[in-house]
């Protein structure tokens, strides 16, 4: 790209090297100190006893410590630990650890038409959300996955060669700056490895299909006299997808509806969740639901039911207990589309890592580190474009004769029909993403005043390009003038737009299209309606880091730690998209070009000091302190700290108290998203319907930094009269003001009602008063809180002639509280907020647990595994009844059944070392019992019957097999 083009997708350059050299050095010479803590990694003892964990720089802090010593409860899995219950990909391990609840996976989201995001992986801590998770590469960031948000994706991380992953369940925000508000997961590299090691595995499902293949290969070497190391690793991927939802419980119609029979005085409740649940609205070929008079009198239909089968004939439809857009028995199973999308996405991946490292001399190192991946993640099968209430003339060509006569008859104009388009494709995404990263830098040790330091100074570039495509996105304004179809002169089918152009709606080559029954389309009409939607964003983020830390001097207690360092980075999007995505052409998708930029320039420093060592009243007792300020070019200047202590009154015992300062700036997404538009379903109070209006999306310039206060206090025993065993229980307040947050548009039309005036702008209606767009932006609107505990044991022993190790980790959410124009509680909701709380609401299941129990004899490393999820509730404000109920009111509505059930998983995996050393096989079944998720119904308003509620919290694909093989020399 030339520097013209460059400036055109991304704007001007806005500094120069110097000036953000000056900066940075005007920044360590100028940050100043408060205190801050960081606390341990309690059970850091899961790496095996045939390893040798040696000294770790544990996330959370910059100051070199081991893993005991560490006050901020971090989660360390091993690579051994990974091996043994072999998944996926590497997300897939890492989210199984309690702390990361709602995490999304490759696997566990395939509906994503927008974003650009299918195919990533995001980890989500606390339940806060992916944007308030700091995912790190040897403690350094990477750019974003996409313009939606700033999450890093980790499919990118050179698996071969990750040697272990730290997850920080607490604010790290002065240690490693904005993002790091809910925590941090940090997957370190092998740097210094020599050898060559490869793995070979592949999958599939106990029902045959989404079939998974994986090779990666890593290498490394020595050069120049031992004085450089090189090292490189490539990895190949492969998922099949699945492309719709065959499995027995995804054939249950459950979903949440308004109850018909409901008053505010007959003790019923106002919800309820019901089997054999359809839209009364459309059918698969159309279905007419009412009329349009030619005198304009009002009346009842008298072809309300009439729907359109294959070949276009018409049919009754019979009408269940109707609860617009959805009713109860019926021709229900006539309008079933729950089950046509997919449950995973088709993927593909290409990632490449090399390194290259020289000590240029005994205390200086130089390195270069070069990184890439393409992922195509592809899914034809996300939404089928329904529409509700197409008006029908009298005069349409492809109405049935006797449907004319019956409507010319009756006096009738027209009809409203409502139809799935069956002849039309399903909608879905083609995306593909490729990452690249480019780093320079030096490291080394140098005696200063006395003591020894160790430095560090790299720069670089990373960047994300993504390129959006949704093949066979329906053009409205294609598809008003095809279906307005009617007789020529000579009889002839044509488009009214043809014979009657309209200089404002004229479309020359337009191709009758018939929305009256299945299989009635020609491939020409269908091929007139669609279009390809096509979109790129190219995100970009330059960065330059500085950093140092030794130990200066010692306290009476021993030497005191610090370290500090300065940092800066530029974030910038730029974009294209189609001239029918710009004008809001499509059915969904409806990508617009993005541009924009900030800056943020940050210095922090970091101290441990020791107030007592080897006392009456303490074996151990540390202060710990850290400060940050960071400036946005966006949004001026913020300052985040860290403080807190470590105290060990004896050997066994360490106890913990944390409490800090946390960030995390917008996106670049919140901040310049030039906008997303599709279609929704949203309910409007003033007109008492639920209708199908145009969302649009869009980013907001003035947002600021979200705050955070977090409070941790934790005890750690390591009993010395029971050997190998070890349990930290943690509890953890995370308080969140101005939180970012995007109301739904039936949020908006809503709140506008109740009098929210500054929201009203936001919508527009016809001429008739209906609703027909909503723009939507994110807005400092929320406050959130969440409170907690962590719970992790572990315990090593030897059994017999091999080794026994059993490991608990659990994590308890006591609270998730959003509050806005009222406080919604979030933990143990199950499925997001079924439109209480806006949509916005935090929600998590009330507890998580993973427990494990490896054996190991000779070559045999056998791993049982149990993963569960609590039960839950749809609503915390629900109020659960099936008769004698009380008045349902906005705040306390009433509802038939409020439960969701628990699920448990068993993994199962052998490992088996063909020689002892160097290679392995192995075979793993996750969910050994081929447990189902749980019935979770679909919320209420969308016409939609929706099994894959809530993905993220639940194994969708049943039993699943792998198997491979791992060598190393």
């Amino acid at each position: 790209m030339s520097k013209n083009q460059e400036q055109a997708v991304h704007g001007p350059q806005s500094g120069t090297t110097n000036v953000t050299l000056r900066r940075i050095l005007g920044l360590l010479g100028t940050t100043s100190l408060t205190l801050a803590t960081w606390s341990t990694a309690a059970i850091a003892q899961n790496v095996p006893q045939t390893e040798v964990l040696g000294e770790v720089t544990v996330t959370g802090t910059r100051v070199m410590r081991d893993g005991y010593e560490a006050p901020t409860p971090v989660s360390v899995l091993g690579v051994e630990e990974m091996r043994a219950s072999p998944t996926t990909n590497l997300a897939d391990s890492v989210v199984r650890l309690p702390a990361l609840s709602g995490s999304r996976t490759s696997h566990n989201q395939a509906q994503d038409l927008s974003s650009g995001q299918g195919g990533a992986n995001f980890l989500n801590l606390r339940g806060l959300g992916t944007t308030r998770t700091l995912v790190l590469m040897d403690g350094r960031r990477m750019v974003g996955a996409s313009l939606a948000t700033t999450a890093s994706d980790v499919n990118p991380i050179p698996t071969a060669l990750v040697e272990r992953v730290e997850v920080v369940t607490g604010g790290a925000s002065a240690a490693y700056g904005s993002d790091a508000l809910a925590g941090v997961v940090n997957f370190v590299l092998n740097r210094d490895f020599v050898g060559v090691k490869g793995d070979v595995e592949g999958g599939i499902t106990g029902k045959g299909d989404g079939g998974n293949y994986k090779a990666s290969i890593a290498g490394g070497t020595r050069f120049g006299a031992d004085r450089g190391h090189v090292m490189g690793a490539f990895e190949y991927a492969k998922a099949e997808a699945i492309p719709h939802n065959n499995r027995s419980w995804g054939k249950v119609p459950f979903q949440l509806i308004s109850n018909p029979a409901y008053t505010p005085s007959n003790g019923e409740p106002q919800y309820l969740n019901a089997r054999d649940v359809g839209s009364s609205m459309f059918a698969d070929g159309g279905l007419i639901t009412g009329c349009t008079f030619a005198s304009g009198t009002p009346g009842p239909c008298p072809l309300r039911g009439t729907q359109f089968v294959e070949g276009g004939a018409p049919a009754p439809f019979e009408f269940g207990i109707v609860s617009p857009p959805l009713m109860i028995g019926g021709d229900w199973r006539d309008n079933r589309v729950d089950q046509l999308p997919s449950l995973t996405m088709r993927s593909e991946r290409y990632s490449a890592f090399g390194r290259v490292s020289f000590d240029v001399t005994d205390n200086t190192r130089a390195y270069a580190e070069l990184q890439w991946s393409s992922t195509r993640a592809a899914n034809p099968s996300q939404l089928r474009p329904f529409d509700m209430a197409l008006s029908i003339r009298a005069d349409n060509a492809f109405l049935p004769e006797s449907i004319r006569q019956e409507m010319v008859a009756a006096g009738i104009s027209a009809v409203t029909l409502g139809t799935s388009n069956q002849d039309l494709p399903m909608e879905g995404g083609d995306h593909t993403r490729k990452f690249s990263r480019y780093a320079l830098g030096m490291e080394g040790d140098l005696a200063l005043a006395g003591s020894d330091w160790r430095w560090d100074l790299y720069a670089g570039r990373s960047e994300q390009d993504v390129e959006l495509r949704a093949p066979t996105s329906r053009v409205t304004r294609f598809f008003r003038a095809a279906l307005d179809a009617v007789f020529d002169d000579d009889g002839s089918i044509v488009c009214r737009v043809n014979i009657d152009p309209n200089p404002n709606n004229d479309e020359p080559g337009c191709v009758p299209y018939n929305v009256m029954g299945v299989g009635v389309n020609s491939r020409e009409a269908v091929n007139y309606v669609i279009r390809q939607g096509h979109a790129l964003q190219e995100l970009r983020q330059d960065f330059f880091a500085a950093s140092m830390s030794g130990e200066p001097f010692s306290s009476w207690a021993g030497p005191v730690s610090l370290a500090l360092g300065a940092e800066h980075r530029r974030e910038s999007v730029g974009g294209w998209a189609s001239e029918l995505d710009e004008a809001n052409s499509f059915f969904a998708g409806n990508w617009h070009a993005s541009k924009g930029d900030y800056q943020v320039t940050e210095g922090f420093l970091e101290t441990v000091i020791p107030l007592a060592a080897d006392q009456p009243f303490a074996k151990s007792l540390d202060f710990n302190g850290a400060v940050r300020w960071t400036d946005y070019s966006t949004s001026g200047a913020v300052t985040t700290w860290k403080l807190g202590a470590t105290w060990s009154p004896i050997e066994d015992v360490r106890l913990r108290f944390t409490r800090s300062r946390d960030i995390r700036a917008p996106s670049l997404g919140e901040l310049f998203n030039a906008g997303i538009s599709g279609t929704t379903n949203a309910f409007d109070p003033v007109m008492n319907v639920t209708s199908t209006v145009q969302q649009l999306t869009k980013g907001n310039p003035n947002l600021d930094p979200e705050v955070a206060d977090t409070t941790g206090v934790g005890i750690v025993l390591t009993p010395s009269v029971l050997p190998g065993f070890a349990v930290s229980v943690d509890y953890y307040a995370i308080e969140i003001e101005d939180a970012i947050s995007t109301l739904g548009s039936t949020e908006i039309i809503r709140r506008c009602a109740d009098g929210v005036t500054s929201l009203c702008p936001f919508i527009t209606r016809n001429a008739d008063g209906f609703v027909t767009n909503v723009s939507v932006l994110p807005q400092n609107i929320l406050s959130q809180k969440a409170t907690g505990y962590d719970v992790e044991m572990s315990y090593r022993q030897p059994l017999g002639s091999g080794d026994l190790a059993l490991r608990a980790l659990f994590t308890y959410f006591d609270s998730l509280e959003t509050r806005d124009a009222r406080t919604v509680q979030g933990a143990g909701v199950n499925t997001p907020s079924f439109g209480i709380g806006g949509g916005s609401a935090l929600s998590s299941p009330r507890y998580r647990y993973l427990l494990s129990a490896a054996y190991r004899y000779d070559r045999v490393n056998l791993t049982l595994t149990m993963r569960g999820v609590s039960s839950g509730v749809y609503n915390n404000d629900f109020l659960e009844c099936t008769s004698g109920c009380p008045t349902s009111t906005s705040l306390r509505p009433t509802i038939n059944d409020n439960h969701i059930a628990s699920v448990q998983y068993f993994d199962l995996a052998v490992n088996y070392k063909l020689r002892d050393e160097g290679l392995e096989a192995y075979v793993g079944i996750e969910n050994l019992f081929d447990e189902d998720p749980p019935m979770i119904s679909g919320t209420f308003g969308t016409g939609f019957i929706d099994g894959q509620a809530n993905q993220a919290n639940y194994d969708r694909l049943g039993r699943q097999f792998r198997a491979g093989m791992r060598f190393k020399f």
